[in-house]
């Protein structure tokens, strides 16, 4: 063979062998640059078949921010009356490759100062009941103890008025009076016919003679004034025959009782 037919084989194949050469580095070139689009834009390829191309990769997980570690509270809480109490804040000492350190802090929010004052009702005493006193009668004025000589010769004496039962007659509880008796300096009966007793007012206006009703002793005197017990008030004096005042005017008041229907009066002589 000649030296030109071998110089012609030789300069062929070493052509055949730069294409094929060439056609796999463009395969591969192709491959490479499908593979980086499928690990970088997501959505390009389904994922079933990225991850049979690629296999799985783990996602990036962002880094988390101190507000996501720490969520502080919205709200102080507060108790009755204004008081704010100390929260709890925390404090970010240093970042590193782990993440945020926090350390807790006490940290005492101002006092809210109250704007109202509270005012308590005041206890108001309840009003007891009284009882309303009922009207009785009167049984005669009571005496009043005195040192000055009386300007009249006779006084009563200091158990008068007596309310007694009627024992002078028959007519029981039908019947109420004025009686008595009159008495010297001595404490004995006067002499009959000696001294009237004037009784008026209610109706009555009548003198008795003392001594005129031995009933209730030698100087005894009676006045009938009404047929039933009743409350009346009277007048009696004490006078002498011709009508004379020897005692003061004595008011006196009846009774509306079967067991005080005779009022009892004693004059005593008193000088």
């Amino acid at each position: 063979m000649s030296r030109k037919n071998r110089s012609s084989r030789s300069g062929c194949g070493i052509n055949i062998f730069n294409v094929l050469t060439i056609f796999v580095l463009g395969i591969a070139l192709l491959l490479a640059l499908g593979i980086i689009l499928v690990v970088t834009v997501p959505g390009l390829i389904p994922d079933s078949v990225r991850l049979m191309v690629s296999g799985p990769t783990a996602t990036p997980q962002p880094i988390p921010t101190v507000i996501q570690l720490a969520e502080l509270p919205t709200e102080v809480p507060t108790l009755p009356g204004g008081v704010i109490l100390p929260t709890w804040t925390p404090i970010i000492e240093s970042l590193d490759s782990s993440g945020p350190v926090l350390q807790p802090t006490n940290t005492r929010r101002p006092t809210a100062i109250p704007t109202e004052t509270s005012i308590l009702p005041t206890r108001t005493p309840t009003p007891t009941h009284t009882n309303t006193p009922t009207s009785t009668p009167t049984e005669g004025p009571t005496p009043t103890p005195s040192n000055t000589p009386s300007p009249f010769l006779f006084t009563k004496d200091e158990r008068s008025p007596q309310y007694l039962q009627n024992y002078a007659n028959n007519a029981g509880c039908n019947w109420l009076g004025i009686a008595g008796e009159v008495l010297n300096v001595a404490g004995n009966p006067v002499a009959p016919n000696q001294y009237v007793v004037h009784v008026w007012d209610s109706g009555i206006d009548a003198r008795v003679n003392v001594g005129g009703a031995p009933a209730y002793g030698p100087s005894g005197w009676e006045q009938f004034v009404y047929d039933q017990p009743i409350v009346r008030s009277y007048n009696i004096q004490l006078e002498s025959v011709n009508g004379t005042p020897v005692s003061q005017v004595y008011r006196v008041n009846t009774a509306a009782s079967c067991q005080q229907n005779l009022l009892f009066f004693t004059f005593v002589q008193n000088r």
